[in-house]
């Protein structure tokens, strides 16, 4: 588990989430505690985190669909994920702070055009095949070994 770096680097990511949110916490409890905002910096980071796991959690399975086999589709997944989960948090906040005026399907309609746009090139374009690379020349042949006792051509 350790001795993958993937997973280090999402093991740190979480120590630091924790960290952070725990001193966030704190400075929100200790400065203004009629006033909590912690709870935003927790579900936009929280957010962040998800995404980053979800991405590991595809990077690391065994299954064999392309979503888990293809760089391009999983990629396409991790940007879907961080799209609906963006989404929702914008519709939660516009909700709970701003109910009368609705705003958040601005970001959801402008980033869902670059996600499908995303998703027709990663499963339906017909993507050009590269030229194979030019063989190189046959290599030398190589001298056959040499039996021992024999000094050369002539002995």
């Amino acid at each position: 588990m350790f001795n993958d770096r993937a997973m280090r680097v999402f093991l740190v990511h979480l120590a630091a989430f924790a960290a952070c949110i725990l001193i966030c916490a704190a400075i929100n409890f200790w400065l203004t505690p009629a006033t909590l905002w912690v709870q935003w910096v927790l579900i936009g980071w929280g957010a962040a985190f998800a995404t980053h796991a979800f991405a590991l959690f595809l990077r690391k399975t065994r299954r064999r669909e392309r979503i888990f086999v293809d760089r391009k589709a999983r990629r396409f997944a991790v940007h879907a994920f961080a799209y609906l989960a963006t989404v929702l948090i914008l519709l939660f906040v516009n909700l709970t702070v701003t109910p009368q005026v609705w705003w958040f399907y601005w970001v959801a309609l402008g980033w869902g055009a670059g996600i499908l746009v995303h998703g027709w090139c990663t499963f339906f374009r017909r993507r050009r095949k590269l030229p194979a690379p030019a063989k190189a020349s046959k290599p030398a042949a190589r001298p056959a070994p040499r039996k021992p006792g024999r000094k050369g051509p002539k002995g």
